[in-house]
């Protein structure tokens, strides 16, 4: 049962978690923010080579003084860049296209009378996750420490509803990124074995004696008798 639980723990320790805890950060503490139109920032930490990343959510707020729609079939689900294609290379687990997986929260927003779902001002929603057992593996890392290596943008894309009922027609993009970076790079030369010095010939000719030394004493208490 010990080595059970050990196993799960170990297991357990290779994932890591991205969702709401993530520290909301400057769009401006890196340029590659602004290079793929972030308007909210994350750090998403440093990550070392076969680290999983899972438990993803994202969060639909409304910040404005008007109430916000939108519809499924506008969305793109989140993206993981890769930041670094020579040293790191990304993958899901399992490789699927239905990572993603919309929240019941989000779909009791949904009004059947005019086909969209709408957000109050001022609230808020989880509105999309990564289903439980699916995740982000970081298959390899060679790059740099410290170095970007990964850029998860949740792309969210809303319509304004003015004060006299019309609805913007204009797609407001609001882009959120969560930042990776690398821990330690993993060297990838194989290690070979270490050969431990072969001593069993001197044990062998060790017992060897002990065993003649004792027939001979068996045999001369024979020949007494």
């Amino acid at each position: 049962m010990f080595k059970k639980l050990l196993a799960i723990a170990l297991i357990a320790s290779s994932f890591n978690m991205v969702s709401a805890a993530n520290e909301e950060i400057e769009c401006s503490s890196d340029a590659v923010f602004s290079e793929y139109s972030c308007n909210q920032c994350f750090d998403g930490w440093v990550k070392n080579q076969w680290a999983y990343i899972w438990l993803l959510s994202d969060e639909w707020r409304n910040t404005s003084e008007n109430d916000k729609i939108m519809y499924k079939e506008q969305q793109d689900f989140p993206e993981m860049v890769n930041l670094d294609t020579d040293n790191i290379e990304w993958v899901q687990t399992p490789w699927e296209e239905d990572f993603w997986e919309y929240t019941k929260e989000f779909d009791a927003l949904y009004s059947e009378d005019q086909d969209w779902y709408i957000l109050w001002a001022s609230e808020a929603v989880t509105w999309l996750r990564s289903k439980l057992s699916y995740a982000y593996k970081l298959e390899r890392n060679e790059a740099s420490e410290s170095s970007n290596i990964g850029l998860l943008i949740y792309p969210i894309l809303s319509h304004t509803v003015l004060d006299d009922g019309e609805i913007t027609m204009d797609n407001s993009v609001h882009n959120e990124c969560v930042l990776f970076k690398s821990w330690e790079p993993t060297d990838q030369t194989p290690v070979e074995p270490k050969k431990l010095p072969q001593t069993w010939p001197a044990e062998f000719f060790i017992l060897l004696i002990l065993a003649m030394v004792l027939g001979f004493w068996i045999l001369r208490f024979r020949t007494k008798s």
